[in-house]
């Protein structure tokens, strides 16, 4: 082997070991900026933290508050809480002509500051929360260190090495690794009996170096070979490179313990948000249960609007999971004011007088009163609220018309007129599908839309009801 192939193989292996570095610290902060992303996206998704709807024209009517000059639609860039009393992360989604608010406090992402790695979250490259909290608020200046992950709600997330660490532990694996193949250079030129063997010795080096590299990208094990031989200058060479190979091991394993955690979070989360549904489910049936015990006259009236109430939603191409949950538990629960409403006028076996009736319109205000005490069930309140609003503005609480009543009010209003028609009541018997139907078309205009009850018509059609 001449001088200059001696020096290109030195050059060859400290090119490899620095590869070989930098690729196992890219993959572990890819890794890492995708599962944080994913953490991000889940905490969302779970709905558990969807704090407010606020109207088209971001007012907070449950904070009575306007705050259209400080959040957009989308991912937001600042953190200051309005639910929380602590710095939070917002976005906001559009739903429908409204919108609907998600705070997530910073307490969920509390990377420990001394960490050998940043984490941030950013908005418009602006640092919405870093585990380094001087960088919050400041913009952010792009890394090669760093791996950047675009969540699925538009934020941004960063994880990177810090600089301090990554320069240190290129010096602590190049520098040593540059000072035993000068020394091993050394030795291969002053003891020229051992050129032969030496020449060998480092070929077959070479290979095992690239097979466990190739290795390493494939299978992502790393194992070393030792090479056989009776020079001890390349045995103490090759214990070097066995403690270098460890090394890695070491950072991969804690790249894995880094994964498992993730997972582990991951996994606490889920079951966390599969305790709130079945606590929001355990909520419905007793509500469910207190109105049918409270106004025994409508017997299965609740479950009956709900089925059918679904089903104009999906008529009506309602897909979004929070407006489907709204209608369903809306329309099993639309009476659940009623539980404040004096029995001797809930039962009435005649018709309500005026001054019974002023009593009897007060059960949407009391449902929503009590459904509102549920956090993230403000869409299932606007139901409960809503119901009996008309298309022309003349229904109550609050006179709505036209645009202003949500459709899934809508859905519900339409559905329990029809079911109540067609139900008995103490002062009459259930009509018959045609004659509720007939009822309800002098209603088109004032109380439904003609586009809602044409896709109400198509619905009893496809059940058979009507021909």
């Amino acid at each position: 082997m001449t001088k200059i192939n001696l020096i290109l193989f030195i050059i060859l292996i400290v090119i490899i070991t620095m590869f070989i570095h930098g690729f196992l610290l890219k993959l572990n902060i890819s890794d890492s900026s995708k599962f944080l992303a994913s953490y991000f996206d889940n905490l969302i998704s779970s709905r558990i933290f969807l704090k407010s709807k606020l109207d088209r024209n971001f007012f907070d009517p449950q904070m009575k508050i306007d705050l259209s000059r400080i959040l957009i639609e989308g991912p937001n860039d600042y953190i200051r809480g309005i639910y929380y009393s602590s710095n939070s992360i917002k976005y906001v989604e559009k739903s429908g002509n409204n919108y609907i608010l998600y705070e997530i406090p910073l307490t969920l992402f509390n990377f420990n500051q001394s960490s050998l790695k940043h984490y941030e979250i950013l908005v418009n490259n602006k640092i919405v929360y870093s585990n380094e909290i001087s960088k919050i608020g400041s913009e952010y200046h792009s890394n090669i260190l760093d791996s950047r992950y675009l969540s699925k709600y538009g934020f941004e997330i960063v994880v990177g090495y810090k600089t301090s660490f990554f320069i240190g532990s290129y010096l602590l694996i190049i520098l040593p690794t540059l000072v035993l193949l000068m020394a091993f250079y050394y030795i291969f030129y002053n003891l020229r009996k051992d050129a032969v063997s030496l020449d060998i010795t480092l070929k077959n080096l070479n290979i095992e170096l690239n097979k466990t590299f190739e290795e390493f990208k494939s299978k992502r094990i790393l194992n070393f070979n030792k090479q056989i031989t009776n020079n001890e200058r390349i045995n103490t060479l090759q214990k070097t490179f066995i403690r270098m190979f460890d090394e890695f091991k070491k950072i991969l394993n804690e790249h894995e313990k880094t994964n498992e955690i993730l997972e582990e979070t991951m996994a606490e989360l889920e079951e966390t948000n599969a305790e709130l549904m079945e606590k929001n489910l355990q909520i419905i049936s007793a509500l469910a249960e207190a109105v049918e015990i409270k106004d025994s006259v409508t017997g299965n009236h609740s479950k009956n609007v709900m089925n059918l109430s679904i089903e104009l939603a999906k008529e009506l191409d309602v897909n979004d999971p929070a407006e489907l949950e709204a209608i369903k538990y809306g329309a099993i629960l639309h009476d659940i004011g009623k539980i404040g409403i004096p029995e001797h006028i809930l039962n009435k076996p005649g018709k309500l007088d005026d001054k019974e009736f002023e009593i009897m319109k007060k059960h949407t205000i009391y449902g929503e009163k009590i459904i509102k005490t549920i956090p993230g069930w403000d869409l299932v309140a606007d139901v409960i609220r809503h119901h009996h609003e008309n298309w022309d503005g003349s229904g109550y609480p609050d006179n709505l018309k036209d645009g202003e009543i949500s459709l899934r009010a809508q859905i519900v209003a339409i559905v329990d007129v029809f079911v109540a028609l067609t139900e008995d009541r103490p002062y009459r018997n259930g009509l018959s599908v045609e004659k509720a139907i007939k009822i309800m078309k002098d209603m088109v205009g004032s109380k439904f839309s003609p586009e809602l009850f044409e896709k109400f018509i198509r619905v009893l059609r496809r059940r058979g009801l009507i021909n």
